[in-house]
């Protein structure tokens, strides 16, 4: 199915189901949000990848719902979306007062549940709750980011989202049309990202030891001077 759409160039990547706080300025963007409320309330968002001085928007989105719309004093606009569905960007259309394309929209089911996707998805969540508390965020969540969908597709996306990655990275991860695929790729990155945390961890820890060991002991007796 093909829609048009105005779009956000971000700095951000938005997943289905992610919801997000968009500050905005500049007449371009006031315009477009002006334009959203009057119809539908729905626009794109699409990271654009910078190169040197170009700006590049990628081809695959996420169309957003805005929930709320709120004029700051120094004349920003916070405007919260929820992300809904995936879109491919078929053409552009304008780019002035504020770019518009015709997209395809994608679907945010893929294919067959297996037994072995269902495995995958446990693992998964597992892993999930453990990088979550080595990051230490955990207990900044709020209890409904911590209830994960049963969604298999819907997991895939909240765990991009809560994934904290760089942006290229997770622009791969919106793009990827496999299921399998993934669900496999956030479980190598959670487990090379745990790793990662829990030799931080051990590293910090050791030298926190340390510290405590310099405070205890007399200079003159400290067997390194």
């Amino acid at each position: 199915m093909r829609r048009d759409l105005p779009l956000l160039l971000s700095p951000t990547v938005l997943f289905p189901g992610d919801k997000s706080l968009l500050s905005l300025q500049g007449n371009r963007e006031r315009a477009m949000v002006e334009g959203c409320l009057r119809g539908d309330g729905y626009l794109g968002v699409v990271f654009v990848r910078q190169w040197k001085e170009v700006m590049e928007p990628c081809e695959v989105g996420t169309v957003a719902r805005i929930l709320h719309v709120e004029a700051s004093a120094d004349e920003r606009l916070n405007v919260v979306v929820r992300g809904e569905q995936r879109f491919r960007i078929v053409e552009m259309l304008q780019y002035e007062p504020y770019p518009m394309a015709r997209v395809e929209l994608l679907p945010n089911r893929f294919g067959t549940i297996s037994t072995e996707l269902t495995r995958i998805a446990n693992r998964l969540a597992a892993l999930l709750y453990r990088y979550l508390e080595l990051k230490a965020i955990a207990d900044r969540l709020a209890l409904a980011d911590l209830m994960l969908p049963t969604d298999l597709a819907a997991l895939g996306f909240r765990i991009g989202a809560l994934l904290d990655l760089p942006l290229r990275e997770k622009q791969r991860l919106l793009e990827t049309e496999d299921l399998t695929e993934l669900l496999q790729c956030e479980l190598d990155i959670l487990s090379r990202e745990i790793r990662r945390l829990q030799r931080a961890t051990v590293w910090r820890e050791l030298l926190q030891t340390d510290a405590a060991r310099r405070r205890r002991i007399p200079p003159d007796l400290a067997v390194w001077n």
